[in-house]
């Protein structure tokens, strides 16, 4: 009589014998390494869940091996298009969008956001950027909304008091750049 451990550890044996065999088919046919790794985990986990209906014998063992093999590799390809579709297609989406609608860089908005912390910016972005009202932002980031709410409104005062600020110094700088000129104009 078998036992489940004597079996299991037959089981083991066959497919551990078979594990560089379907590694260097999945890599003779794949791109990297990483995705060879990957469908022989696939194929080891079908065979697994399988391996009731696998062989007893060497030989049919390793050709129902295979058989799996081949279809783990068929999946992997259809994937792998798909997905280059897919990159394409947004790609191609995103370059339109860039195109049709190009957003004036703010300097100064974009140096205020980058002295917030993060989580206030993230929130911030969120709910400017991405259209989710404050509450919704703070549930995205983890928050409860009363505390999203206060994070938004100390954030959005640190935004507005470092903006005056900046347009203050840009001010000075434009009345210093005309009086300078009206001085050279005046000496010339």
């Amino acid at each position: 009589m078998v036992t489940a451990t004597s079996a299991q550890r037959a089981f083991d044996a066959r497919v551990r014998d078979l594990v560089p065999d379907l590694l260097a088919y999945f890599g003779r046919r794949l791109d990297s390494p990483d995705d060879a790794a990957d469908a022989l985990g696939e194929t080891l986990l079908v065979l697994w869940r399988r391996r009731r209906s696998v062989p007893e014998g060497a030989e049919s063992s390793r050709q129902y091996a295979f058989g799996i093999a081949r279809n783990v590799l068929a999946a992997a390809r259809r994937g792998r298009i798909r997905r280059r579709e897919l990159a394409d297609r947004i790609a191609e989406e995103l370059t339109v969008a860039r195109i049709e609608s190009p957003t004036p860089v703010d300097f100064d908005l974009e140096a205020a956001l980058t002295e917030l912390p993060e989580r206030d910016r993230e929130l911030v972005l969120l709910v400017a950027w991405e259209g989710f009202g404050v509450a919704d932002a703070g549930a995205v980031l983890g928050q409860r909304p009363d505390a999203a709410r206060q994070r938004y409104s100390r954030a959005r005062a640190r935004l507005r008091d470092r903006l005056t600020a900046s347009s203050k110094i840009h001010a000075t700088e434009t009345r210093a750049g005309r009086v300078g000129a009206r001085e050279s104009t005046a000496q010339g």
